[in-house]
Parts: structure tokens; sequence; C-alpha cells
């Protein structure tokens, strides 16, 4: 009777330890839902951990380029990432390249041009994160005056062409398409007038043709009535990466997981910039263009993931045309895009 007793007591003891023993996990996993709910609001859910910086602040411009960025506000996904995304506005992207280098921007969206030459001329230690967008051959073209006398290369030879800035992406297609039509790209009188203006500096007189992009090339057509006369996204040029989102090394090196957080919200953006509609709801707001004019804009492509081989098109093109001499390679100068 008295060992009986001994082996029920002996049991019951058994039975309560495990029960504390098994309970334990059960409380910790608790715990751990409740802190990985916390979790998801600041890292997406996704088991990496909270970011290091919740709240950031990206440079964009009116360009399409910066489509994404504004998706992404519109449609939560900083939000589902666990970051509260402050968007400033840039007139042009080199101008934001002082904000980032000082910390007072944590991204930055840049042609692709002035990225590259300011990593040759050592100027700014950064790295793509995201491909903005790609130029096609509808959404940057040279226009001019119906009776311009204008139709092609060989037209522009002696004439004044707008291109935005000196040694600007602009002025690399032109020479680039010139060259590609064995016309002598040192044959055109290149002028520094900026996108917004050039249409003006056409009707005017004081430009005979310019570069031209999205909106103000849709607009150009609407209030100037010039009409596009030379393509040169196209041949050696066709489908060229054109934007960027940039970080200087510094940052992504101090915030992986912010980073990683901002790549994993920008692919669904850039995924639904491929639908016009969702791109016409935010361009009002991003170029300053009315809705009806959103519609008719002609639109980029805009990747998911950033391609080595393509942005190394960019240098190359630099190279042959902007007397760049730095070798650089592009897939040293990217932030890989997460798997998701």
């Amino acid at each position: 009777m008295s060992a009986n007793v001994s082996n029920t007591t002996r049991r019951s003891v058994l039975r309560l330890a495990l029960g504390a023993t098994l309970a334990a996990p059960l409380v910790a996993t608790g715990c751990s839902v409740l802190n990985g709910s916390d979790s998801k609001s600041s890292s997406g859910g996704n088991g990496s951990g909270p970011v290091e910086k919740s709240k950031i602040t990206v440079g964009i411009l009116s360009s399409q380029g910066s489509v994404g960025s504004k998706l992404a506000e519109k449609y939560g996904y900083y939000k589902n990432e666990g970051l509260e995304v402050t968007l400033k506005p840039f007139a042009q992207g080199p101008q934001a390249i002082p904000a980032l280098i000082n910390g007072e921007l944590d991204f930055a969206v840049i042609n692709y041009v002035s990225f590259f030459t300011a990593i040759a001329n050592r100027s700014l230690d950064a790295k793509i994160v995201v491909d903005g967008d790609t130029a096609n051959e509808t959404s940057q073209l040279v226009i001019a005056k119906p009776d311009s006398g204008i139709r092609g290369p060989k037209d522009l030879v002696g004439k004044k062409v707008g291109i935005q800035a000196s040694k600007s992406a602009a002025e690399l297609l032109v020479r680039a398409t010139l060259k590609d039509n064995d016309v002598d790209p040192n044959s055109v009188s290149y002028q520094p007038v900026t996108f917004p203006n050039i249409p003006a500096a056409i009707a005017s007189g004081q430009l005979d043709a310019g570069v031209e992009v999205e909106p103000y090339l849709t607009t150009a057509q609407q209030k100037q009535g010039l009409v596009p006369v030379m393509k040169i996204v196209t041949g050696s040029t066709a489908n060229i990466p054109n934007t960027g989102y940039i970080a200087t090394t510094k940052f992504i090196e101090a915030n992986p997981k912010t980073v990683a957080a901002f790549q994993r919200a920008m692919i669904p953006a850039q995924r639904d910039a491929a639908d016009r509609s969702k791109v016409a709801q935010v361009l009002p707001d991003l170029s300053g263009v009315d809705a009806a004019t959103a519609t008719l804009l002609n639109i980029d492509t805009f990747p998911t993931s950033t391609n080595p081989t393509q942005l190394q098109r960019v240098i190359t093109l630099l190279q042959n045309y902007g007397g760049m001499t730095a070798q650089l390679d592009a897939a040293n100068l990217i932030v890989p895009t997460p798997q998701v």
C-alpha cells in the first residue's frame, strides 16, 4: 500500500514536471507570436527581425523613374514592410546627392548617367538598390517644330539641340544615335536647357530641336504644337536603363534589413507600374499634369529586379560618348534584389 502511494506520488510529480516543461515553450511561443506581430509592423513579418530604421526619407523626381515610390506609398507596400516613408521631391537627381551623403536622405532616385559619373569621379560612394525605369523609343524623343525641316539624324547637323545638361543622358543618347546613323556626333551644337524649358525655347527659336521626356513630351505637343522628329532610344541604345534608387554604401552596411525591406516594398510597386491605370493615378501628383493628360503619356518599363548586364550598357555609353575613362563594373555597384 505504501509503495503504491509512493509510485502514485512519483507519477503525479512527473506529470506536473512534464506539464511545466511543455507549458514553458507554449508561453515562450505565445510571447514570440506577440513579438512577431510587433515585428511584422517593422519588418514585414518575413522573419528577418525589425528594420534598423523604420522612418526613412526618399528623394524623388517628377519623372517616371519615381512612379514606383508613389505606388508603394499609395498601396501601403512600405507600411507592409514596417517602413514609414517620407517622399521628398527634387528638381534633378544630382541635386539629391549632397542630401544623400549628409544623411538627410536615405534613398534617392537619380539617372544612371549622373550616378556612374559620380562613382567614376569618386564624389559618391553608393550602390543601386532598386532599378527605377527603363526608357523606350516613345518616351524619350527629339522634338521640333513641324516646319523645322528636321526629320532624322542627318537633319540635325549644324542645329542647336537642347539636351538638359552637358554630358547628360540626353546628350549621350543623341550622340550615340548620330553615330549609329553615320553622322558625326560633334556636328551638332548641344545646348544645356532643362526639360521643362525646352519646348518654349524651341517655340521661340532659341533652339532648333531638343530632347524631351515625359510629361513634357506630351505637353509640348499639346501646348506648342511640337512634333517628334527623331528616336534616340533605339539601335544600340534600345531599352536603355534610365533611373534607379540609390543609397550610400555607409547606409547600406549599417541598415541591411531596412534596405531589404525597401526593396521588398518596391517589387509589387514596380509590378503595379505595368498597369497603366495605376500609373495614371499617381502621375498627376508626381508630375503635375492633369488626370486627362496622365492617360496620354508614353510610359516607360519598370523592372522588378536589377540587371547588371543592362546597367553596364550605360557605363559603355559614358565611355564611348561621355569621356569616361574609369573601368566600372555594374555588378559591383548593385545590392541584389531579395527573393520574395
